[in-house]
């Protein structure tokens, strides 16, 4: 049997593109610090390398779905965050039981019937290979000054070598089902993002407000694309910030 709703919701961390879940174990930990319970998990569109088939949106979706409907069996409220443009794979999870808001961190927000690559693949990525085994990889000379603009260009080459494969089908998946038109949103935008630039996260939040009608709550940084690295504590407190608001 399913119980009530305790009062201090749990987080649900929706990992970025090619972002391991030891990216998030700092700010994870200053987060559990303050009092809230975090769940963070691998994606299997990050998870899997060849020979194994990569997989797709609906596969990442069907996953963290799983963990949501667990939390809430436990009476747990949810409050979904996600990261970059995994958010994506992340839609239909949010038909889960228990979950009360949404929490963008610079992410992508695609409207009903579009994919992430028809967003972000469109264009030449100069750090990013696409690979005939269906899979994307970074190149880490290249990746590491928008990624990692805050830090010194070795140690961001550094962290891109450890990013793992991505999937590529997880990105070709079209959107279905708006959670966003349901639930309350939020989102930690950050200024320095050279990944998903202020103005691409502006429109996204303009679509989500067109959308649901509902006003959404922004908590700015200045920080670039990835302060999980270079400034874990001033992501966790305003990750508790907005997860406090729900």
């Amino acid at each position: 049997m399913t119980q009530a709703l305790t009062f201090k919701p749990t987080i649900l961390w929706v990992n970025g593109s090619f972002s391991p879940a030891s990216f998030y174990t700092t700010m994870a930990e200053n987060v559990r610090s303050q009092g809230y319970e975090i769940v963070v998990d691998a994606l299997p569109s990050f998870s899997r390398a060849p020979p194994e088939q990569p997989a797709t949106m609906a596969e990442d979706a069907a996953h963290f779905h799983d963990i949501a409907e667990k939390l809430a069996d436990q009476g747990k409220g949810i409050v979904m965050v996600m990261h970059s443009p995994v958010q994506d794979g992340a839609e239909r999870s949010r038909q889960a039981r228990g979950i009360i808001r949404l929490v963008y961190f610079t992410c992508v927000v695609p409207e009903v019937g579009v994919s992430l690559r028809e967003l972000l693949l469109g264009d030449d990525l100069p750090w990013l290979t696409i690979r005939d085994d269906g899979f994307m990889q970074q190149v880490p000379e290249e990746a590491a000054g928008p990624t990692f603009s805050d830090l010194p260009k070795e140690e961001g080459i550094e962290w891109c070598r450890k990013m793992p494969l991505h999937s590529v089908a997880s990105f070709e998946g079209k959107l279905t089902y708006p959670g966003y038109k349901y639930v309350w949103s939020s989102w930690i935008f950050c200024e320095k993002d050279q990944i998903l630039i202020p103005d691409f996260q502006r429109s996204c939040i303009e679509l989500i407000e067109k959308e649901s009608g509902k006003e959404v709550d922004v908590y700015s940084l200045a920080v670039p694309h990835c302060p999980n690295i270079s400034a874990p504590m001033r992501l966790a407190n305003v990750v508790v910030k907005a997860v406090a608001a729900a």
